[in-house]
């Protein structure tokens, strides 16, 4: 897959878990809200349904009193109070008492013709069932009137039956201050509304037991439902609350759409924007994969035109940003690998002619052994010849031997297998000795070797005894070989500081100062500071040079024993007029 298509994918997969979590979060939030928007429509059929079992409790209060003075017999003062409860309550349309056999015994309203006893059995039924208030629903076809009727049984069979006027419930209600859109219904046992605000005659006789608007509540005594109304066809969520004393259900009802137009609103402007931020994440995506391809492209055919060894190739990647750090990172990376191809060629070459000059080592001694040997098969060589060849076999087997030594010595130093052996040195004997056993060498090359001490003696160090030795000696061998006729080389030794320094400095050409930062590289080879060169770099130019021989290995030789018993070794050049070199060997006591 493609970096454009994968950061598509990416971008998709990021975007879309974080719009879901918005929409889940969206959805715990009206979840809640809902939750609290039904407790808060349960609170609201309560407080419905305390006010209408306060209203339904004032009015029972007038039927006991009714039912008190019913017992005394004494129907004179029963006859006075029924007439002042219809003239003090003026929706209370009628009041009767209705004997055993269903007989009116006593009635008294407010209306010319008394109105008609609707399902006076049902209501006996239900009194004797019960044996408490009973509350049910009246129509009266054709008389637009709903009346609300109670019932109260009495001690001897009989009961007292007040109904009144429906709409004088609505003023209990409308203390309520619920807002104009809120339905609030009553409804008896039986499932008969016995109020319901907004209702016509033809609505008050629908049968609802079959809806789900009352059976949601069950056993519970609060509950909410969600439901279309069967009178209006409006869905609605409905808190009904039952009152216990009357038995009957409250219900309050407020239309879903104008409880769920804002969460709607909310949840599309929600999807709206999620998608909104989908689609411009998608649009990011690709403009930032076209700002990586196409430097990308850049790169590839960068590498691969590298790769195929044209080692000059380099990135021109404009503006700023990461790509424009890998790019630089390409071009550094590619020049350092220019340089250390250059470098490796150079040590290839090098090698060559390390090999070359080693065949040389080996080979010029052998061939004098070879002829002096033949020399000494004859016999016509003298005693004295015959020792002075014999001591010159002698000596460049002792050159040989020292030679394979050095390049055994330097294998185990880079392998890590090479381990110094420590003992105590006395350094001012030490040194006395070895420029001594030096001092035929520099007078055969017309050269004065002196030795400084300082007027105390050296302190005794612990180290390798054959380091230190070797060491001295290539830095003493090394200034005699730059050194010309007549010149000199100086040895002096300080101690303070904790440490020991050994100086070897010469009156010789010097070392040219491009070549100081490399003397003590392997298979360097520098130009004398005298002779107007440059460091060579190519060593088939150092050849062309007239030095003094040699492969390149002394002072790294040297350099590498000396850290190998915590020593190190630096260089000054020119130190006099001009000329010479100093290598000072600076080691711990």
């Amino acid at each position: 897959m493609s970096i454009r298509g994968r950061l598509l994918w990416l971008t998709i997969g990021l975007a879309v878990p974080l719009v879901l979590v918005g929409f889940f979060n969206l959805w715990e939030a009206w979840q809640a809200s809902r939750a609290q928007l039904n407790q808060s429509i349960e609170r609201q059929a309560e407080l419905a349904a305390t006010a209408f079992e306060q209203w339904i409790e004032a009015q029972t209060q007038t039927l006991k009193t009714v039912s008190t003075l019913a017992a005394s017999e004494n129907k004179a003062s029963l006859r006075d109070y029924l007439n002042s409860i219809i003239e003090t309550r003026p929706h209370w349309l009628d009041i009767q008492i209705i004997g055993q056999s269903g007989n009116i015994e006593l009635s008294q309203t407010v209306r010319q013709k008394p109105l008609p006893i609707v399902s006076i059995e049902s209501i006996r039924d239900e009194i004797k069932a019960k044996h408490s208030l009973v509350v049910i629903s009246e129509q009266l076809s054709g008389q637009n009137l709903r009346l609300l009727s109670l019932a109260m049984p009495l001690a001897d069979g009989r009961f007292i039956l007040a109904r009144i006027d429906g709409e004088s419930a609505s003023e209990v209600f409308h203390q309520l201050e619920l807002p104009k859109e809120y339905i609030i219904a009553v409804f008896d046992p039986n499932f008969r509304l016995l109020y319901r605000s907004n209702v016509s005659p033809e609505q008050m006789s629908l049968d609802v037991s079959d809806t789900s608007l009352l059976s949601a509540l069950g056993a519970k005594q609060t509950g909410t439902v969600e439901v279309e109304s069967p009178y209006d066809k409006i869905t609605r969520i409905y808190g009904l609350a039952r009152i216990e004393a009357a038995n009957c259900v409250v219900v309050v009802g407020v239309p879903s759409e104008s409880l769920y137009a804002p969460a709607k609103a909310q949840y599309w402007r929600q999807l709206w924007i999620g998608s909104l931020i989908a689609v411009l994440a998608g649009a990011l995506a690709l403009l930032i994969a076209r700002g990586i391809v196409l430097p990308m492209l850049e790169l590839t055919s960068a590498a691969r035109s590298f790769g195929h060894g044209d080692l000059t190739t380099r990135t021109d990647i404009s503006g700023s940003g990461p790509m424009r750090e890998v790019a630089e990172t390409f071009n550094q990376m590619a020049e350092r690998i220019q340089i250390r191809e250059e470098k490796l060629k150079e040590l290839d070459h090098l090698k060559s002619e390390f090999v070359s000059s080693a065949s040389h080592e080996l080979r010029t001694p052998l061939t004098t052994i070879k002829a002096l040997v033949r020399v000494l098969q004859g016999n016509n060589v003298s005693d004295g010849e015959r020792a002075e060849y014999l001591q010159t076999i002698g000596d460049e087997c002792d050159r040989q031997i020292e030679f394979v030594r050095n390049l055994l010595d330097l294998s185990r130093i880079e392998s890590g297998a090479y381990k110094p052996n420590l003992s105590q040195v006395e350094l001012s004997g030490f040194l006395e000795n070895l420029v001594a056993s030096l001092g035929r060498a520099a007078s055969s090359r017309d050269l004065k070797l002196d030795l400084r001490m300082p007027g105390h003696a050296l302190p005794t160090v612990t180290t390798d005894a054959d380091i230190l030795r070797r060491v001295i000696s290539s830095l003493i061998e090394n200034s005699m070989k730059y050194t010309s006729a007549g010149g000199t080389i100086n040895v002096s030794a300080t101690s303070g500081d904790g440490g020991v320094s050994i100086a070897v400095a010469d009156t010789g050409c010097g070392i040219a100062s491009e070549d100081l930062p490399y003397v003590f590289d392997k298979f360097y080879r520098g130009h004398p500071a005298g002779n107007g060169f440059a460091a060579a770099i190519d060593p088939m130019e150092t050849a062309q040079v007239a030095d003094a021989g040699g492969m390149g290995l002394g002072l790294f030789l040297s350099r590498s024993l000396a850290e190998q018993i915590g020593a190190e070794i630096t260089v000054e050049s020119p130190i006099a007029d001009g000329t010479g070199s100093r290598f000072i060997f600076t080691m711990p006591v």
